[in-house]
């Protein structure tokens, strides 16, 4: 922005020519034509700009050493100067927009004005724009906001500044820094009520944020949908891990209404308006008294939640029929699991995943609670879900997946993975999904699974009620162990391949598992690893396809012959030789054409 100086002018009081000096000069308006009735037209305007001049000395003599008062008090940092100054008609232009709106004028509204005003860069944004723009908040001084008067000040003191240095404009840093600072200008109520909130600390409840918002909104200066609620928007995106879902429900409240506000082309609300918003803040705000009784009681519980206790709670909350248990009270429960994820077994959170199933059905019908059948179903099958283990389900669901006979290396397993949750049930309900599933299961479990199951049982019956400890649970482990239906990992691995595999065993297969398996140069394809393929051969034989026999009996040829000779492995060109021979049993070359002689 260009620097100028001000030039002084000294003006007589006196006219220059009177009207009828100017008539006897001129004649009469009828008598000219052409370029004397366009003089005669300019001097006119020339003796009316004079009486403006004239009246904007005399109301600058009259508060000559007067200061520009806004507030009782309270000054700003610019005098009004004793050398006479223009206004601007570029800031008169834009002031004359504030003209046409009503009610309080905004922080945001004067940054603007003052920034359109002084835009352009004529180098008089300390002298005739700053007086222009004082001038008319000095006339209009009640319908500025604190804010506002905030916007205002920060100008006085960059034009003081200015004025000081001798220059009538406000170099071009000075004013992005002075733009910067109006543009910082917040609502003061607004940010009086978010600071209450920040000494508060710690998470922000539906109660208290409706208090920050009503508070806040309450100086009836215009701005509740407008710097007030660009005030909280800013405060609620900086502090968005604090604010609990209750808090961010009386936010979407506040922005539905200001959104509403908005579109009608207003900043503020009226005060039925703001009735109504607080009203509906209000309830949203409520935390539901049952459901948080139910938590509460859940809080003073030591270690992981069960599911029947988790059942107990959301039954126990939800029975006041207040409407609400597809509401508050869902939200409550919400709140409560995302606070203590840690603390929840599987089966607390398969049971709240029922209620939240049922409360989302009643949702869909827009209802906030469940009627009498909708909680009947509810209760009884969070009852069935938190009875059962999840973590032992889902290792007996893996069983279920494997094909053909259950080993008690397979069995052992999936009660180490099923009793892993560390949730105490290890002897109670857990022992009970492993007992269910043997019984539907009887056939499929070998000798050795059997033995394992039996152990865990005998194991469950010494500890108690309370669950193996640690120590326990790695004795029973270290017994279990010992039920191995297959003796070498290497082949256990391979034909647990198989298993994993739906419908028929074909010989491709079995020619890929027992290289596998018999591949690791440990000296066992004709002792362990053999003893395993033919166990699991036998405990499988209807699922052998016809070339997956021939591959178990060529296996059995080669393993014979290797035992004959005292060894528990076969030579590795025999090995060879035998894979070889398994792969063409397996895949037959295409049959030659014959051709026979005509």
């Amino acid at each position: 922005m260009s620097v100028t100086k001000t030039a002084s002018t000294v003006i007589s009081n006196r006219p220059a020519i009177s009207n009828a000096q100017q008539n006897k000069l001129l004649g009469t308006p009828s008598k000219l034509s052409g370029k004397e009735a366009a003089l005669l037209s300019s001097l006119k305007e020339m003796k009316t700009q004079m009486s403006g001049m004239k009246a904007q000395i005399a109301e600058l003599k009259a508060g000559l050493n007067k200061a520009d008062q806004f507030d009782t008090g309270k000054k700003f940092a610019v005098q009004p100067r004793n050398d006479w100054m223009p206004k601007d008609v570029g800031a008169l232009v834009e002031l004359n927009k504030l003209n046409q709106t009503s009610g309080p004028i905004s922080a945001e509204q004067m940054a603007d004005t003052i920034d359109r005003a002084t835009a352009d860069l004529d180098g008089q944004a300390a002298s005739s724009e700053y007086r222009t723009v004082a001038d008319w908040a000095m006339n209009n001084r009640e319908r500025l906001t604190p804010e506002a008067k905030q916007v205002m000040d920060l100008y006085s003191k960059y034009a003081a500044l200015s004025q000081a240095r001798g220059e009538s404009g406000i170099p071009q840093d000075d004013f992005k820094k002075m733009l910067g600072e109006m543009r910082d200008v917040g609502d003061a109520s607004a940010k009086k009520a978010l600071a209450n909130l920040d000494r508060k600390g710690g998470t922000v409840s539906g109660e208290d944020m409706a208090k920050a918002i009503q508070t806040g909104t309450a100086d009836h200066d215009g701005q509740a949908a407008g710097a007030e609620a660009k005030e909280f928007e800013k405060w609620a995106a900086k502090n968005e891990s604090r604010l609990s879902p209750e808090a961010k429900a009386v936010l979407d409240v506040y922005r539905k209404h200001t959104k509403a506000a908005q579109e009608k082309g207003q900043t503020g609300l009226t005060d039925k308006e703001s009735a109504v918003m607080n009203a509906e803040m209000k309830k949203a705000a409520a935390v539901d008294v049952s459901a948080r009784k139910a938590t509460e009681a859940l809080d003073q519980k030591p270690g992981p939640i069960s599911g029947q206790d988790m059942a107990k709670a959301i039954q126990k909350g939800t029975a006041d029929l207040d409407g609400q248990a597809a509401g508050a009270e869902l939200k409550e429960f919400e709140r409560w699991a995302s606070k203590n994820e840690s603390k929840l077994s599987p089966e607390a959170k398969e049971v709240l995943d029922v209620y939240r199933k049922h409360a989302k059905a009643a949702q869909a019908k827009g209802h906030e609670g469940l009627n009498t059948k909708e909680t009947r179903a509810l209760n009884a099958e969070m009852k069935k879900v938190g009875a059962g283990d999840v973590s032992a389900r889902k290792a007996t669901e893996a069983l279920d997946k494997e094909q053909g006979p259950i080993s008690g290396e397979d069995l052992t397993k999936a009660i180490r993975e099923g009793i892993s949750d560390t949730d105490a049930h290890s002897t109670t309900s857990e022992l009970k999904e492993f007992e269910k599933w043997a019984a539907k299961n009887e056939s499929r479990l070998t000798p050795e699974a059997k033995e394992v199951l039996k152990a865990y049982q005998s194991a469950a019956k010494k500890a108690g009620p309370d669950g193996l400890t640690q120590k326990e649970a790695d004795a029973m482990f270290k017994t279990l162990d010992g039920f191995k239906t297959f003796r070498d990992d290497s082949m256990r691995a391979a034909l647990e391949g198989l298993d994993s595999k739906s419908g028929k065993i074909n010989g491709k297969d079995l020619t890929a598992a027992i290289e596998k398996g018999a591949a690791d140069l440990d000296g066992q394809a004709a002792g362990l690893e053999f003893t395993d393929t033919m166990k699991w051969a036998r405990q499988n034989y209807d699922r052998l396809t016809p070339d997956a026999k021939k591959v178990v009996d060529t296996y059995e040829k080669y393993a014979t012959r290797a035992q004959a000779k005292g060894g528990t492995g076969i030579d590795q060109s025999d090995f060879n030789k035998m894979i070889k021979e398994m792969k063409f049993i397996s895949s037959p070359p295409p049959a030659r054409p014959v051709y026979f002689a005509a």
